[in-house]
């Protein structure tokens, strides 16, 4: 999967102001961790905007777990 947020981050998100929306959205997504964690590395990237460690591990932190195998 590649980290590009379009057209999977709603359209009405990819704005700086955004942020707490873009954290919000992405945390509600069943997806694992690292891939919330790349889109929202590609949507700062987008939209002009460096996250704080806190953010990342928010957002990485609320991800499904991928199974080990």
């Amino acid at each position: 999967m590649t980290d590009s947020p379009t057209g999977i981050i709603p359209e009405e998100l990819m704005y700086k102001e955004k942020r707490k929306q873009v954290r919000a959205w992405l945390i509600a997504q069943p997806l694992p961790g690292h891939i919330k964690r790349d889109l929202l590395f590609g949507w700062a990237r987008t939209v002009y905007v460096r996250l704080s460690a806190n953010e990342v591990t928010e957002v990485e932190s609320s991800g499904l777990q991928t199974p080990q195998g």
